[in-house]
């Protein structure tokens, strides 16, 4: 990544950070002082690099990972009381590994609709007045990037105790092997979010996240980058 593509990331990931929604190109462009089609070139190039999505045909963004620029059902509440949008039930989660602090995750089940809430701490979720639920990834892994703003709308929700049960009624079975536990979805976003705030984050390279899965008995076809 070059230098300018790594300042325009920063700035996007500590705007958000601040102020909870996405800031423009004209806004990144005149806090580092480069021109509109320059920031409008690296905001494109960081799509590439899967840093951020943009609205389709535009410069706007629409995701910074995990942060959405829209509402959502995922709501993310850090300690000092800054709210958040999550893009899916995963990236909810993946906001705990990037601040390496408490947060609230507040949404609902994609079944029934009930609500849902629970904390993570220390990387690990703790459960408020009901069980934790889990989270249910629809579209096999290789498939996730292929629309990216489909998958994170629609294919990774959260499903209540209840709803998760009826789905695959053991964790990981044949029949829905996409179901997995709220701790399970927390070490698989430390690799990939851990560290995000930081000038000098990279990517880690689809071995790495494969190796992760891997280490959590997630195999098989479903899992396969």
């Amino acid at each position: 990544m070059d230098s300018v593509d790594r300042d325009v990331r920063k700035f996007v990931f500590d705007f958000f950070l601040e102020n909870a929604f996405a800031p423009s190109a004209q806004e990144v462009a005149g806090r580092l002082d480069l021109s509109l089609p320059a920031i409008m070139d690296a905001l494109e190039r960081l799509d590439q690099a899967h840093h951020l999505k943009l609205l389709e045909g535009t410069s706007r963004i629409l995701m910074a990972f995990p942060f959405s620029a829209i509402s959502t059902p995922y709501r993310v509440t850090r300690k000092n009381g800054q709210r958040y949008f999550a893009n899916c039930a995963w990236d909810s989660i993946a906001f705990h590994a990037m601040l390496n602090e408490p947060v609230l995750i507040e949404s609902f089940c994609d079944r029934c609709e009930a609500s849902l809430a629970f904390r993570l701490e220390g990387g690990k979720g703790i459960s408020i007045g009901q069980p934790l639920p889990r989270v249910r990834l629809a579209l096999p892994a290789a498939e996730w990037w292929k629309d990216i703003t489909r998958t994170c709308a629609n294919t990774m929700v959260f499903l209540g105790p209840e709803e998760s049960g009826r789905q695959s009624g053991a964790l990981g079975d044949s029949e829905d092997p996409g179901i997995v536990t709220v701790d399970q979805v927390y070490r698989m976003s430390v690799p990939i979010y851990s560290g995000k705030l930081r000038l000098e984050y990279e990517r880690p390279p689809p071995s790495v996240i494969q190796s992760t899965f891997e280490s959590l008995g997630l195999t098989g076809p479903f899992w396969r980058l």
